[in-house]
C-alpha cells in the first residue's frame, strides 16, 4: 500500500494520523509537532530512526515505524502498557504469542521482532508523550548484524502477510494502547509480567 492508501484506510476508521513515504524518526516529528492526542504517525521508512539511549534503528522500507502522540500520566508505566498492546494487536490479527524482553523488546523465538520508545515532553498543562514502535515485518532488508538477532513477522506468520497488514496493524496497536492507558497502573504491571520473559530487577521502577 502507498502512502495515499494508508491515509485513506486510517481516515476510514477515523483515525487522525500523519503519513510519509520518508522521514527522519516519527517520534523526533510528534516531538517537534505536538498533535491532538490519538494522532498517529506512520512512516514508510525513516532515515535517524532511534531506540533507547539513542542507539540507531534501522529502519528501511519495509517495516512498521510508527509514533502516537498520548496525554502524560504522572507515574505511568507508558512502555509496559505499550508492550502489552503490541502483544495483544499480534495475537488478534496474526494469531502469534510474542513475549517481551525486559524492558521494551517484542521478541519471538529469542529474536527481536519489534521495539519501543516512549519520550515525554514536558511544558505544564500540555506535557504529552510520544510512543514509537518500530517492527520488521519483511525480511531480508536489514544488514546482516541485525537480521542475526532480528525476526520479521514475515519469517512468523504462515502463509504470508496480506497487503492492508501494515496499517491494520498500526491502527490496532494504537486502538490497543488506548485501552491500557485506561487501565490502573498495577493492572498493567500485572499484564506485563506474565509476558515477560526476562528476570525484571528487584528495584525497577515502574514509570
Amino acid at each position: 500500500m502507498d502512502v495515499r492508501q494508508i491515509k485513506e484506510y486510517f481516515d476510514s476508521h477515523r483515525r487522525a494520523s500523519l503519513v510519509f513515504e520518508s522521514i527522519d524518526s516519527t517520534n523526533t516529528y510528534l516531538k517537534a509537532h505536538p498533535q491532538n492526542f490519538g494522532t498517529l504517525a506512520l512512516a514508510l521508512s525513516q532515515t535517524a530512526g532511534h531506540g533507547q539511549f539513542d542507539r540507531v534503528f534501522e529502519s528501511p522500507d519495509s517495516g512498521l515505524y510508527m509514533s502516537l502522540c498520548v496525554k502524560y500520566i504522572p507515574s505511568f508505566p507508558m512502555t509496559l502498557a505499550s508492550a502489552n498492546a503490541v502483544f495483544d494487536s499480534l495475537y488478534e490479527l496474526c494469531g502469534i504469542e510474542c513475549r517481551v524482553k525486559w524492558v521494551n523488546d517484542i521478541i519471538f523465538d529469542s529474536r527481536k521482532l519489534c521495539g519501543i520508545l516512549a519520550e515525554s515532553v514536558f511544558c505544564g498543562d500540555s506535557s504529552f508523550t510520544v510512543i514509537g514502535f518500530g517492527m520488521n515485518l519483511k525480511k531480508g532488508r536489514l544488514s546482516d548484524d541485525i537480521s542475526k538477532i532480528a525476526i520479521s513477522l514475515e519469517e512468523i506468520v504462515k502463509p504470508e502477510l496480506h497487503d492492508g497488514i501494515l496499517p491494520a496493524l498500526a491502527l490496532k496497536i494504537a486502538e490497543n494502547l488506548e485501552k491500557e492507558l485506561s487501565r490502573s497502573k498495577e493492572a498493567v504491571i500485572e499484564r506485563y509480567k506474565r509476558i515477560c520473559i526476562s528476570e525484571i530487577p528487584e528495584n525497577a521502577v515502574f514509570i
